[in-house]
């Protein structure tokens, strides 16, 4: 059975739906859709810190103890205060490569010796550098404590940069950005960066450019070591199984 409609009564529904699209659109109220405020907070508990005491040596070097005694353990680290932010002009790229650096290899002992050094005694070593600050971070068993000064000491004091371990962290560096650079959430933080900070450090990547990266000299990690490598321009942070006089 076929439906059959007549020209009036189609002319009407065609008359009908042009008067309800012609006609001004109302605003629905909002559904009272049930709402809950935050859970109130927990009560204040009393927190307690652990002892700590704050000197400053001679030198200038800025000494942070703080004497925590569950775990026979220490972690020191020293804070230089400058990173990415103080890279010298059209050398972007020298403070992380020089943070990168710091571990492989001083004047008394290459990279393997460091490398065994930290692993004989179950200890862990990190270098590195940030946009405002540079570090080294030793973790070690209290019996393990002068090895573990010693090294930040020597890793912090004496890096050799040595010509072959520039190639490679630098190869390094280069391949980490070209990586960078197919992944689109890095990319807009790079022009995030460069729109808010401009031409400030800040507006930077803190690795630099593959142009910058691949003009850094032996010389400017060396003069970059001897401007902000100096202890009037660093904390150590020295947390653990430890007394303030050791």
């Amino acid at each position: 059975m076929r439906f059959m409609m007549s020209r009036d009564a189609a002319c009407g529904v065609l008359v009908c739906v042009g008067l309800a699209l012609s006609a001004p659109a109302v605003a629905q109220q909002p559904t009272d859709w049930p709402r809950e405020s935050p859970p109130p907070p927990l009560p204040a508990r009393e927190a307690t810190f652990p002892p700590y005491e704050v000197r400053t040596l001679d030198n200038g070097l800025q000494v942070v103890v703080v004497m925590h005694h569950e775990q026979p353990a220490v972690n020191l680290r020293l804070m230089i205060a400058a990173g990415a932010a103080s890279d010298p002009e059209g050398r972007h790229g020298v403070a992380a490569l020089t943070g990168q650096l710091l571990d492989q290899g001083t004047s008394s002992r290459d990279a393997t010796e460091i490398a065994e050094s930290i692993d004989t005694i179950g200890g862990l070593l990190s270098v590195g550098a940030g946009t405002d600050l540079s570090f080294v971070n030793v973790l070690v068993m209290t019996d393990s404590f002068e090895l573990g000064i010693d090294l930040v000491a020597d890793i912090a004091r004496y890096p050799s940069f040595a010509p072959v371990e520039i190639e490679r962290q630098r190869q390094q560096v280069l391949s980490g950005l070209q990586v960078s650079y197919e992944d689109p959430a890095y990319l807009a933080g790079v022009v995030f960066g460069r729109l808010v900070y401009g031409d400030h450090p800040y507006g930077i990547p803190h690795n630099g450019t593959p142009t910058s990266v691949l003009g850094i000299t032996q010389d400017d990690l060396h003069a970059f070591h001897q401007t902000y490598y100096a202890p009037n321009n660093a904390q150590l942070g020295i947390v653990g199984d430890i007394d303030a006089e050791a």
